[in-house]
C-alpha cells in the first residue's frame, strides 16, 4: 500500500512540543493521512483540567483509562486506519486493545518513549501489542526474554527539524535566556542534586518543579518550562546545555539527546555506551562520568567557545541526518509492514 494512501490513527496525549505532535507532523509529512485521539482528554477543556480530572478519577475509578474507550472505537471506525500507533502504551486498557481486535482488523503498535520505571500497571506488557517499540536496548531484551513479548524493537526518540531549528536571537533574547549553563526538564531530587555541582556557574533550570522538593540552588529554577521556539531561543542563548540523563534510561537515551543536537546547542550529557551508537563523543556531543569531570569540562569548554560551536554544528548534522522523525517513522512502518 501507497503511504500516499495510508491512513494513521495516533493514540495519546497531546501537548507543545509532545511527541505525540511530532509524530503526527512527520507521518503528514511521508504522506500519511493522520487522526489523532487525545485518549487522556477528559474535559475538552484546558489540559490542567484534564490532569485534575484525571487524578480524581483514578481515586475513584479501577480504570479510569477506559472511560474513552467507546470514544476511540468510534474515532477507529470513522477513520478506518491502515494502523493505529500507540505512544508510551501504559495509558491504553488491554481489556481496550482487544475491543479493538473484536472489531477491526488493523495492527495496533505501541512505540514507548518512557523510561522504564514509569510503566504504571504495565498496560505496555499486557496489552500484546502486535509490535512494541522502545527506546531501550535494556527494554528490548527484558520484554523480550523475561516478559515474553514476541516483537519489540529498539527504536529511539528524534528531533523535529521543524522545531528543533536555530533560530535568530534578539538582544532581548540574549539578555533572557543567557546562561553559562541551561537545563531544561522536569525537576527532582537525582538531577537538583548533579546540579548543586554548579553553583559557582551562570545557571537556567527550566520545566516544572514539584511544591514538595526542598530547592537547594534558589533563585536559578525559572518557574515555567520552555516550548518550541522558546526552547530553541534558550539553548542557543546559553554556552552549554546540560542533559542529565535519568537513571531509569539504562541503555537509552532521553528526547533532549536529539532535540538539542537538532537545534543546534553545544550538549553536555550523562555518559552511556548508547551515547555512541548515535553520536561521536567529543565531536558532535560531549559526555560526562561524575560531578568532578562535569565541573572539569565546563570550565575548560567555557574557555572554548570556537570548539563548542564546532561541536554544535556538527550535532546538528548527524541528527538532521540520521536522528529526525521521519527517519524513525519509516523504520516504524517498514518492521509493522505497513509502509
Amino acid at each position: 500500500m501507497s503511504a500516499s494512501r495510508s491512513a494513521l490513527l495516533v493514540a495519546g496525549p497531546c501537548g507543545p512540543d509532545s511527541m505525540e505532535t511530532h509524530v503526527c507532523q512527520g507521518f503528514a509529512e511521508l504522506g500519511w493521512r493522520i487522526r489523532h485521539f487525545d485518549c487522556r482528554r477528559l474535559t475538552g477543556f484546558h489540559p490542567r483540567l484534564d490532569r485534575a480530572a484525571n487524578s480524581l478519577l483514578r481515586l475513584l475509578i479501577r480504570e479510569p483509562e477506559r472511560l474513552r474507550e467507546t470514544s476511540l472505537l468510534r474515532a477507529i471506525e470513522t477513520t478506518q486506519p491502515d494502523l493505529i500507533l500507540v505512544l508510551l502504551g501504559n495509558q491504553l486498557s488491554p481489556k481496550t486493545v482487544a475491543a479493538i481486535r473484536a472489531r477491526f482488523r488493523v495492527p495496533v503498535v505501541a512505540w514507548c518513549q518512557d523510561a522504564m520505571v514509569n510503566m504504571d500497571r504495565q498496560y505496555l506488557i499486557g496489552a500484546e501489542y502486535d509490535h512494541v517499540f522502545v527506546k531501550d536496548h535494556y527494554m528490548v531484551r527484558f520484554l523480550r526474554d523475561m516478559a515474553g513479548l514476541p516483537s519489540v524493537h529498539y527504536l529511539p526518540e528524534a528531533c523535529n527539524p521543524h522545531v528543533h531549528r536555530t533560530v535568530e536571537l534578539s538582544d532581548g533574547d540574549r539578555e533572557r535566556y543567557a546562561a553559562d549553563v541551561m537545563t531544561y526538564g522536569s525537576l527532582y531530587y537525582y538531577r537538583q542534586a548533579i546540579l548543586t555541582a554548579l553553583k559557582e556557574f551562570d545557571l537556567k533550570i527550566w520545566g516544572a518543579k514539584p511544591d514538595w522538593l526542598v530547592d537547594r540552588l534558589p533563585g536559578r529554577h525559572l518557574g515555567r518550562g520552555i516550548f518550541e521556539e522558546e526552547k530553541c531561543k534558550a539553548v542557543h542563548a546559553a554556552s552549554i546545555t546540560l542533559n542529565t540523563l535519568h537513571y531509569g534510561e539504562v541503555e537509552g537515551l532521553n528526547a533532549r539527546a536529539f532535540e538539542i543536537a537538532g537545534i543546534g546547542g553545544f550538549q553536555l550529557l550523562s555518559h552511556s555506551p548508547v551515547v555512541e551508537d548515535h553520536f561521536v563523543v567529543g565531536r558532535e556531543v560531549e559526555t560526562f562520568s561524575s560531578r568532578k569531570e562535569l565541573v572539569e569540562k565546563v570550565r575548560y569548554y567555557l574557555g572554548e567557545p570556537e570548539k563548542m560551536a564546532t561541536i554544535a554544528a556538527a550535532g546538528q548534522r548527524r541528527a538532521y541526518a540520521e536522528h529526525t522523525f521521519c527517519h524513525r517513522l519509516q523504520e516504524l512502518t517498514l518492521v509493522s509492514d505497513v509502509g
